[in-house]
This record gives C-alpha cells, structure tokens and sequence, in this order.
C-alpha cells in the first residue's frame, strides 16, 4: 500500500499521522505525542486525510442496530461504511468507525478488507456478556462500597469474607478484592479489615494457620499394644509431680535404698515404628501447648492410656539411677514395669521434700553441683503461663519453686545416666547436645536479671546428633531426653531404641536414628516459635484490653542505634525502647504506661512516666 503525508494510520492500536514518506520508511506522529519511523508494513491505513487532532473527535454514535439492518448481510467497504454510518467521509468519521469495529457487537470487518454486520443472534450473544459484566461490575462496585463502609453482609458477601480471610491466615498471597480496595494483600492487613468489619473478634488467632500447624488431634487410633515382661513396681511409691492442670503426666519420682527411680509413660508400647501414630508424631515433633488448649502429638487415648497416676496402676519404663561421691548420676538398670503413681501438683509437693523424698532432694543436691563444677548455666528469668479462660486472658507468673528444680534435675539426672550408658556402648540416640556460651563464667544463681540476659543471649540453641557430644548449658557430657515420651518424639525415639537393647535387637544405626529425628526437630522448632508467637499475641491483647495499666519495667541491656532492651517481669514481656538514647542503666526499674498495643502485628510499645 502507498502512503502519503497526511495519512491517518493504525500503529499497535493508536490512532497516528504520516508526517514523511521515503523510500523504505515511514515518519509517524502517534497520539500521545511521540514520534517515530516505521516500515509500511506497520501501520494501517484508517483514512487518507489529511488529518489533524490526535486522535480524531468520535462523532455520536449512529443506530447500530438500524445500519445493521440496513446492511441486509451485504459486506461494504469501509468508505461505503463510513457514508452509511455517519454520511461523510472525513478523518473523524473513520475513526468513529473503527471504533465500532473495534467494540465488535454490531460489525465485523477491517478498513482493507470491508465491513460487515453481524447476525441478531451474534449481536444478542455479545450484548448478553456486556450486560453480564456490566451487572458485576456495579455489584463489585456495590461490594467494595460496603467493605468501605463497613456495612458488609455477612450471607451475600460470604465470599469476599473468605477472600480476606484466606489472606489473613496466608492461604492466599495475593488478592484481587484487596487490589480492588487499594489495599496491600498482606495477612496483617487483612486481619485488621476482618476486626473492622466486625468478620473476627479480637481474640481470633491467625498464627496457627499461618505456620500450616494442623490443630486438630492426630485422626486415627494407636496402634495394638505390645506385652512386654514388665518387672512389678507396685510396692513401692512413686510420685508424678507437675504443674497444677497437668493433662500429660508422663513421669514419676521414687527413691529406696540409695536408688533413684525415674519412671516413664510408655506409650511406645503402642506406637508400631514407621506405623501411622509414628510418622504422625514425628512430622509434628512434639505437643503444641497454646493459650486456649493443647494439641497432642500423639491421640489422646495415648495419656489416658499411659500416662501415670491416671489409673490405679500403669505400664512404664524405669530407670534406677545412683550417684557417685562427685555426683554424677549412674544407671544401674533400666527396665519395663508396672507401677502405682500418686498425682501432685508443686505446691502440694512440697511436703514431699520434706519427707519421702528428701533424700532423693538431697542426692540431686550433689548432682546439681557436679553440673556447676562442669560450667552448667542455671538462668533464671521470668517465666509466666498465658492462658484462656471463657473468654479472659490469664497471664500468671511462674515463680521459682525448690519442687519444680528437684523435679527438673531428676529428669536431667535420668537422661544423663542414660546418655551415658549408650555412649559407652557406641550406641545412636537422639543426644542433645550444645556449644558452650560465650562467657567468662557462667552467672550465679542470684545473679541479677541484667546478668541473666546476657548469659541467655550468650546460649547457642540445642542440636539433635546421633553421637554424644556436650550439652555445655546442662553442664553434662552426653546428654538424651528420654522423660516425655507422651510430649516429644525425640523421647519416644530414645525409648524405642532402648525397647530394641532390652530384646537384645540390633540398635538401630546412626543413620537411621538422625533420619527419623530430623523431621521431628523442624516440627518442634516451628512449634516452639509458634507458642511463642501466639503467647506474645495474647500478652498484647491483654496489654490492648487494659490500655490504663502501668507498671515496672528492668532494663536489660543497651543496644546499638540508641536502644535499649527491657523486661516486664510480671509478664515476661520484653521490649525494646528508644528512651534514654541507648544509655539506660541496665538492672535499673522505671515506671512505664502502655502508649500502643497492636495484637494484629505484634506491636507493643509503652512509654516512661
């Protein structure tokens, strides 16, 4: 096609105009302003001008309906096309004309090859779907309106609320509602527009379903239980001792002639390795403890099958452990047996101490010490259990307890006796092991909670290896968990392999103990920080809820960029604050006020009065 100056062209949808014409190449003018050299082949030719504005006015639309009758099926050209449309033949005329051919409803056709229209039934056909997206266009127009307003409709709109609320638990990462509302789809940002429109309640806990950690109970049964010869233990009397409310009771204390018997739920018993309660139990890698409840690693038939002091009597392992004039704790046997347990919370348990047990406290005593003089840390900071009662947030302090040490040097001591006994054997196991800190000496017991701080932050976190190695916060050389088999799968793990030395099995291999203990740990990392996440979640709700409370704060430590850590200790919430530039005096207290508390994005901020 030949071209001249003047031309009203097509270039990639724009309307343009020939401004040269040279041999190979075309000068063009495109709406917008630009301009550019083309080849022929580039452009089309909509009108041969000469053509002024860019683009050409759009002159009213004629009766499509009535032209297309007119047309009676008969293909024109588009000049013919243009005098029947709009009577003239001009630059804007063949714009406008395009345009209808563009649009697509009534004609078909291009300005070389013709126009025709097209039949009733196509025309009905294209009309229906304009009406159709017109009609969802007005009722998203009227949807965002709501949303907007906060007068959403939670039976028509239940659509869009799942929209938002499969982003605010991250099953969705993007959003066309909330591109539409100008908004981030962000899972915060969608949590906070579901307590606006009133979707969700404060206390809605999103964090769960952000991390893929499944809530619900493991859903199938144990596995059939293996007899066992089980040495009767019967006789003698054996304590469980745990927190008020405990519902997985998986260990109990007894001492009798010089011997510490540690014994220990056996779920085991029923749990087939590699059947579906195993591979379960380890995916998840231990129980997950929340504010508003506990979800088992194991079903829970597990503890009321198991765990000890639940009934009369019980099946369990036991571990009878001595002590060496240095301390350090032997295992002189380990077995399977029956046992008679009594339930005790701390408190009750003090007058334990003070009497059946007291020698056992005074045998730890020595084992504790042998722990100091190989550089265990003992850090105390504040401790607190956050919990969900109809509705209120509890945060209640943990305080130090002689009772809850005893019963944590107890666990300690059986663990490593145990660890001890595979080591020498050359046996795998999930030993726990930990480089030691970084520090000049290891804090006293007293030590103020400055001191504690930086003694924690010095700790490198706790590593799962099938050979012994040192466990440098535990003071001990090696090291295993084998106490709550009901609530880790590391300690289910060890007690299996010990289940394989009794029957005089082949251990399992390192091999084979680090692959099933792998994917336990991740599931009990990820765990770990999810309890952390939700019980920081619940402490800044509380903290929203009493938005008048005031307090004391302890200055830990101060950090570069002029800020500084400090403690809550009644709610072991730490903090970090701009006040003082940096240069507070760690261990010094100063009076705070709540001043923000967002639960949505985990932000707490209190200032100095």
């Amino acid at each position: 096609m030949v071209f001249s100056i003047g031309n009203l062209v097509l270039y990639k949808q724009k309307a343009a105009i020939v401004r040269s014409v040279s041999a190979d190449k075309l000068e063009i003018s495109i709406e917008g302003g630009s301009g550019k050299n083309v080849r022929p082949k580039d452009i089309s030719l909509i009108h041969p001008g000469p053509a002024g504005a860019l683009p050409p006015a759009v002159l009213p639309k004629p009766d499509c309906g009535e032209l297309a009758e007119l047309m009676d099926g008969e293909t024109l050209s588009f000049a013919e096309f243009l005098d029947c449309a709009y009577g003239e033949n001009t630059p804007s005329a063949a714009w406008s004309a395009w345009q209808l051919l563009v649009e697509g409803i009534f004609f078909t056709g291009s300005p070389e090859d013709g126009v025709k229209a097209r039949s009733p039934e196509e025309v009905a056909a294209s009309l229906a779907v304009i009406q159709a997206k017109e009609k969802e266009a007005a009722e998203r127009a009227a949807l965002l309106e709501r949303i907007r307003t906060g007068a959403v409709d939670p039976e028509k709109d239940r659509g869009a609320i799942r929209e938002l609320e499969q982003v605010a638990l991250g099953a969705l990462a993007s959003s066309r509602l909330m591109r539409d509302l100008g908004m981030e789809s962000a899972p915060d940002t969608a949590h906070m527009l579901l307590l606006k429109l009133g979707c969700w309640d404060e206390f809605r806990n999103p964090f769960p379903a952000r991390a893929g950690v499944e809530l619900g109970e493991p859903a199938f049964c144990l596995d059939a239980e293996v007899q066992d010869v089980r040495r009767d233990m019967t006789g003698q009397e054996a304590y469980a001792i745990d927190d008020a409310g405990s519902e997985d009771p998986d260990d109990a204390i007894a001492f009798s002639d010089g011997i510490l018997y540690v014994h220990v739920a056996d779920p085991g018993a029923a749990v087939a390795p590699e059947g579906e309660a195993d591979l379960e139990a380890r995916t998840r890698g231990g129980n997950l403890y929340l504010p508003d409840g506990v979800t088992p690693m194991l079903p829970r038939e597990a503890t009321s099958r198991f765990g000890l002091g639940l009934a009369e009597t019980g099946p369990a392992w036991t571990f009878a452990i001595s002590f060496a004039e240095d301390g350090q704790a032997v295992l002189q046997d380990f077995f399977l047996s029956t046992v008679r347990v009594s339930r005790h919370d701390y408190d009750s348990a003090q007058v334990l101490l003070a009497g059946p047990l007291a020698p056992a406290a005074e045998a730890l005593e020595k084992f504790k010490e042998y722990r100091k003089s190989q550089g265990a840390l003992f850090i105390r900071m504040p401790e607190v259990k956050v919990r969900l009662d109809n509705g209120e947030i509890q945060i209640t302090p943990l305080p130090f307890s002689p009772v809850r040490e005893f019963v944590a040097n107890a666990m300690i001591s059986a663990g490593f006796a145990v660890a001890k006994y595979t080591a020498e054997r050359e046996i795998a196991m999930p030993y726990v092991t930990q480089v030691p800190a970084d520090l000049p000496e290891p804090p006293a017991e007293d030590a103020s909670l400055p001191v504690m701080h930086a003694a924690r932050r010095a700790c490198s976190p706790g590593m799962l290896d099938p050979w012994p190695g040192k466990h440098a916060g535990l003071g001990l050389e090696p090291y295993v968990r084998v106490t709550s088999p009901l609530r880790r799968y590391e300690d289910l793990l060890a007690q299996r392999q010990l289940r394989r030395i009794l029957r005089g099995e082949t251990p399992m291999s390192s091999e084979e103990m680090a692959s099933c203990f792998a994917p336990a740990e991740e599931g009990a990392y990820l765990r770990s920080r999810l309890e952390r996440q939700v019980n920081e979640f619940y402490k800044i709700l509380w903290f929203k809820q009493h938005p008048d409370w005031q307090g004391e704060a302890v200055v830990l430590a101060n950090l570069d960029g002029g800020r500084s850590v400090c403690i809550l200790p009644e709610f072991a919430y730490e903090f970090t604050t701009r006040y003082g530039n940096g240069e507070l005096m760690p261990g010094e207290r100063l009076p705070v006020a709540v001043e923000l508390a967002d639960p949505v994005t985990l932000t707490c901020r209190f200032r100095f009065v």
